[in-house]
């Protein structure tokens, strides 16, 4: 899937970085138990969406947009679903499920994938660089705080919420502005 996505990035001229991971099996396994935990059947591995993950990073919102269109060329409706993600931190992006087709499935190489599903996580920088922060500082709780230290810190969350939108979503709004303008001039040469 890396390599049909890095195709369709590189061809099209994005500017983008491109992560990817496999979960190990400790984590499949605690994927496993929090679904069953939930009352979500997980019998099979096609079950766990996000066995592979890749995140492309673009610059801009609206580079993220152009290329799922993109990607409706590669690859098929029936085999991608797409999904808004807003995180309660004012996170924003687009996570993608995707599986190879039937007439990729009969080339050699893709075979081996045949019902297995990959995540990928649209975003931009600036909504990157904030989840980076907001997940490693608040992820995980510590179970040891007091009832005083977990008020803190849902009081920090929520001030990390209101910068989010105060500020990150109007300087992506406003670098796209910019970007657009700029595009202008040189097309214009004025």
């Amino acid at each position: 899937m890396q390599n049909l996505l890095s195709n369709v990035l590189v061809n099209n001229g994005y500017k983008c970085q491109v992560t990817s991971r496999i979960k190990s099996f400790e984590s499949v396994k605690e994927k496993i138990s929090r679904k069953v935990e939930k009352g979500i059947a997980c019998k099979k591995l096609s079950d766990i969406t996000d066995i592979a993950g890749i995140r492309i990073i673009f610059y801009l919102e609206s580079d993220k947009k152009k290329f799922i269109s993109d990607l409706y060329k590669e690859l098929t409706p029936q085999n991608l679903k797409l999904f808004e993600r807003h995180k309660e931190m004012g996170y924003l992006s687009t996570h993608v499920i995707a599986m190879f087709g039937s007439k990729r499935l009969m080339l050699g190489e893709y075979k081996k994938y045949k019902g297995l599903q990959c995540e990928i996580q649209l975003t931009s920088a600036l909504y990157h660089a904030w989840a980076e922060i907001e997940h490693d500082i608040f992820y995980k709780p510590d179970e040891s705080m007091t009832k005083r230290q977990q008020q803190a810190v849902r009081n920090l969350k929520k001030d990390l919420k209101e910068a989010m939108v105060d500020h990150i979503q109007k300087a992506s709004d406003l670098l796209e502005s910019v970007v657009e303008k700029v595009r202008n001039i040189k097309i214009n040469k004025t």
